[in-house]
């Protein structure tokens, strides 16, 4: 399509309307544009098949994304065909040579443990999917990978990565912030309110970047006049008429300093996943959430299908060097599996690279 950057997404609706059996305010839906921005992927779901999913939280999250966007990265395109294993699907790519998008799809859910029954060899329901793949997609090689599908955000960039069978790395692409909003399967209107929300903080953190500006330039001249002859003069007279002031500078300096301490540690977090990836096994351990604590500590929200992956898990969490202690709380047993939280304490500057430590531990 030969189309101006405001038509584009116009263009992949009324596209999706036409080949949809539902109109779109029945519809979850997104789109992925190629580099040269002539070909657009068209993702759509029924709204009914998310009555189950608790939405409350959609409006505070990033994005609501589909479990194959890393597929739709440009780097995914390879010999032959790409099946992707996620959390709950199988999904199977083919290209060509028109574009970086894939020209076929097909996907298929898992089999996934209900109550006291065991689901099938997740080998076997793969090997099974890969010929219905082949068969309708027409490709003979295929790839695997085993998509890890919660977005690591560094900035206003989002990671998405996979592991071979192996467990060894096989893929980690980025995606702009504009790219995951095309893609985000939320309301358009509750997109909208994102965009609004996340452009308000963008201000709010602008201004007080300015406020933190201006406090150092009060803080230079205050310590420019304390070294002048004028001021020692009057110093005690100054310092008593000036306390509040001086006191109201310092907290000021304090949230600054704060503030840029925050921005000079957002790569931290991500370096600290970095270095658990192979300690996870996918899809053995799904993690869920990640939050900091300092520095040096990490807690992950993450899930395992029963409770030996998890005391395996904290096993070689352990035996990791860069790991002083490792805490395990928050522990839930249901038919589908287990969700824990896990605390791991990183020996003290492990992944402070500020201060000239190596990341390699």
């Amino acid at each position: 399509m030969d189309l101006e950057s405001s038509e584009v997404e116009g263009f992949a609706l009324l596209e999706l309307e036409n080949m949809s059996p539902f109109p779109l305010e029945h519809l979850n839906f997104g789109y992925r544009l190629d580099e040269a921005g002539r070909y657009a992927f068209v993702f759509a779901a029924y709204k009914r098949r998310f009555e189950r999913v608790d939405q409350g939280d959609w409006r505070r999250i990033d994005a609501v994304l589909p479990d194959f966007l890393i597929g739709l990265h440009p780097e995914a395109k390879g010999d032959g065909g790409l099946a992707l294993v996620t959390e709950k699907a199988f999904v199977a790519f083919a290209y060509d040579e028109s574009s970086s998008l894939p020209a076929g799809f097909y996907a298929e859910s898992r089999e996934l443990p209900e109550g006291d029954e065991e689901a099938s060899p997740l080998n076997s329901q793969l090997e099974a999917f890969l010929e219905s793949a082949k068969e309708r997609l027409g490709f003979e090689e295929n790839r695997i990978w085993f998509a890890n599908t919660d977005a690591k955000w560094v900035g206003q960039t989002a990671w998405l990565g996979a592991v071979d069978s192996s467990e060894a790395p096989a893929a980690k692409f980025s995606f702009s912030r504009d790219q995951i909003w095309k893609a985000d399967l939320r309301d358009p209107d509750l997109v909208d309110q994102a965009k609004r929300d996340e452009r308000q903080n963008g201000f709010l953190w602008k201004g007080l970047g300015a406020l933190a500006a201006c406090i150092g330039l009060l803080l230079l001249g205050e310590l420019y006049w304390a070294g002048s002859s004028v001021y020692l003069s009057y110093r005690e007279d100054g310092i008593s008429k000036r306390a509040p002031q001086v006191q109201e500078i310092q907290g000021l300096r304090n949230t600054s300093v704060t503030l840029r301490d925050f921005q000079e540690s957002n790569l931290m977090p991500f370096a600290m996943i970095e270095a658990l990836w192979p300690l996870q096994r996918y899809p053995d351990i799904v993690y869920r959430k990640f939050e900091t604590e300092g520095p040096d500590v990490l807690v992950i929200d993450a899930r395992a299908s029963n409770q030996t992956q998890v005391t395996e898990f904290k096993k070689r969490l352990e035996r990791f060097n860069k790991i002083s202690s490792v805490e395990l709380s928050n522990q839930v047993n249901n038919p589908s599996g287990t969700t824990f939280t896990t605390t791991i304490r990183f020996n003290f500057g492990a992944f402070y690279g500020l201060a000239g430590v190596s990341s390699d531990g």
